[in-house]
């Protein structure tokens, strides 16, 4: 405390001195002995609040155990949690902290209003994007429709009027208050300046396509009236929505060859809503009902016109034919859009269906030529079915057979972030690796592997040399011991750890001391030996902390088994077996049968000097009787000297 005291004590004699000194310099230098005043404050401060930071830190837990006793804090250790931080920090803000009071549908609206600029890649700008498309669409199929087919008249127009001035509305609110926000990469960096945003937008040849989308030319409904719904055409050039929409939800969601699916047939039916809509007009143009091939008139004009542009783009065939030159070369206009165009959908929609399926296609190849090869070498029929039993597990568990041909694609510093989403949670229970260095759990989290155990499956035996540790992920293996191994002495669970210490070279530590069995579908982790080795090659101090931890991992585990095979042997009662008595000498049992049975020369000679004793004139064997027989004379010779001393 006299320390600080004296620093403080000068640093204030320093900050008024240079105070003093200021006031005699001129304009500049005072401005520049200001600024250096507040760094040094700045400083200061800072100083303080590491020192503060640094004091409230949790201390390191020093237990080594594998199963933590107290089972109420199921935290990390301070070490992952900060592994799980720095990922989360190293990830666009936005995504780690969402905005309180968006998560409704009226709070992102708000939001939009309340940010400066916009993410593009967030669901409120998606949301948006989606009712501008829908106005989008509502003017590619309404301005034909109703130019084309009576469905506009005096009686419905006003309905008309106000569905096309809201979307006209929402046009505008995107060009002026939408677009002008959204945030933009330059030389990696996202801009947020609202006034470099809208310059980067008004630069665009989209913003020139927007602005001409919103020509007013309804203002021509005066002259020409409503029924010119030509003067609409223009709002067909926002299709840049359309496209961008489909392209931003085609990289959100999860499985996209649906929206991709969603977006070639919407192709289809708006071109053969344009050749039904050309039908009509040209059904008109000719007189309705004039021949065979031009529109009778009869049922709904739309759908019977949209009936037939199908049949015709799709060269169903069937068709009535044409009977004059203009039908002829209108029916060969169709039938041109069908071969080419509709060709080229189709093949879209088959592709897209392709690569949707293709994993499952190598998955079912992959596991024909597993089956072909197996019937080759004469595998038994029981192990043919485990083999597909396995193949179909995984592929259900997975949806794939090598995970790692997908990650290889990505950098390293993002399969290290993946990496520590899936297994940190996992690792952290490992008690041997909460000490190590940071950037060791980073390359340990990518040698990871999983792999999948079938009921019955024996993942390791007693008496192997250990090479890999396991981490249960999914499902219970059981550690099995006794007689043939057919007993089971513990079973684990998710979460569980074994084969931690058989990973460090450790000098007679590399055998498996039981084996363990997979009770039923099991998914674990394993770390092998030389992943750990090649992670560790450049962290000599976490080599002495894993080698340390070990050792005391293997002092533990055998305190546990000596204590408890004391607590063993004090439980059972040790029954010895009884020594069978020599056999009586020929001499001795000659005497036996000479003298009387109940004078003491044949208690003594049967029952010894020191097992005898005289009860009211009678001798008895002290001995503890061997049999139930001895026990009852016993009895009955004492009872009977009983009552004979009763008797008067």
């Amino acid at each position: 405390m006299e320390f600080h005291r004296f620093t403080l004590k000068h640093v204030n004699e320093l900050i008024g001195s240079i105070i003093l000194c200021s006031c005699s310099l001129q304009a500049d230098g005072q401005l520049f002995i200001r600024q250096r005043i507040r760094h040094l404050v700045r400083a200061f401060t800072e100083r303080a609040q590491r020192i503060r930071r640094r004091l409230e830190l949790p201390p390191t837990p020093s237990t080594v155990s594998s199963d933590p006793e107290d089972g109420n804090d199921l935290r990390p250790p301070p070490l992952f949690r900060r592994l799980q931080l720095t990922n989360c920090e190293s990830a666009d803000s936005s995504t780690c902290a969402p905005v309180a009071g968006c998560h409704s549908f009226w709070g992102r609206i708000k939001s939009i209003h309340c940010n400066r600029t916009l993410d593009p890649q967030r669901y409120e700008y998606i949301s948006w994007l989606f009712v501008v498309m829908l106005c989008y669409m509502y003017n590619c199929w309404v301005i034909p429709l109703r130019n084309t087919f009576p469905y506009q008249t005096a009686e419905n127009t006003p309905i008309w009027l106000a569905l096309d001035y809201s979307a006209d509305a929402i046009y505008f609110l995107d060009v002026a208050f939408i677009k002008p926000r959204l945030k933009y990469l330059e030389e990696g960096f996202w801009v947020a300046d609202l006034s470099l945003t809208r310059r980067n937008y008004i630069q665009k040849w989209q913003f020139k396509m927007d602005v001409l989308s919103l020509m007013p030319l309804d203002l021509l409904y005066f002259i020409f009236g409503t029924e010119y719904l030509m003067l609409r055409i223009p709002r067909l050039l926002k299709i840049q929505t359309f496209w961008e929409f489909f392209d931003r939800v085609d990289n959100m969601v999860s499985s996209p060859y649906v929206v991709r699916m969603a977006r070639t047939l919407t192709y289809m039916l708006y071109l053969i809503h344009l050749n039904a809509c050309a039908y009509y007009a040209f059904s008109t143009w000719k007189g309705l009902g004039t021949n065979s091939w031009v529109f009778s008139g009869k049922g709904s004009p739309y759908i019977r016109c949209f009936y037939f542009a199908t049949k015709t783009a799709t060269s169903i065939g069937k068709n009535p034919k044409p009977e004059t030159e203009e039908e002829s070369l209108f029916m060969t206009c169709s039938w041109l859009m069908g071969v080419f165009v509709f060709a080229i959908l189709i093949g879209q929609m088959r592709d897209i269906v392709v690569t949707a399926t293709r994993s499952q296609t190598e998955y079912k190849k992959l596991v024909d030529e597993a089956l072909e090869y197996m019937r080759c070498l004469n595998v038994p029929n029981h192990l043919q079915e485990r083999v597909k039993l396995w193949f179909t597990f995984t592929w259900e568990q997975q949806h794939t057979l090598d995970e790692s041909r997908i990650m290889d694609t990505l950098p390293h510093k993002m399969k290290t972030d993946i990496a520590i989403n899936v297994h940190i949670q996992t690792l952290s229970k490992v008690q041997l690796f909460h000490d190590c260095d940071e950037a060791l759990l980073r390359e340990l989290v990518l040698k990871l592997r999983p792999v999948i155990f079938l009921p019955g499956d024996f993942i390791c035996r007693k008496g192997e040399v250990g090479k890999q540790m396991y981490i249960v992920k999914t499902g219970q293996v059981q550690v099995m011991g006794g007689e043939n191994e057919s007993e089971v002495l513990a079973t684990l669970t998710e979460g569980s750890v074994f084969g931690e210490i058989s990973l460090l070279a450790i000098a007679g530590c590399n055998r498996r001391t039981a084996t363990v069995r997979s009770r039923g579908f099991s998914n674990l982790f394993v770390l092998r030996k030389a992943d750990l080795n090649e992670a560790i090659a450049y962290y000599p101090d976490a080599q002495e902390i894993l080698k340390k931890k070990a050792k005391q991992l293997i002092k533990q585990n055998a305190d546990r088994e000596r204590n408890n095979k004391k607590e063993q042997e004090m439980a059972e009662v040790i029954i010895g077996n009884r020594v069978e008595a020599p056999e009586t000498p020929r001499l001795v049992h000659t005497v036996m049968q000479v003298v009387p049975a109940n004078s003491p020369t044949a208690h003594l000679l049967k029952y010894g000097s020191r097992s005898t004793r005289r009860v009211n004139n009678t001798w008895l064997n002290c001995a503890q009787p061997t049999t139930e027989n001895q026990m009852l004379m016993v009895e009955d010779n004492i009872a009977v000297k009983n009552s004979e001393s009763c008797l008067p």
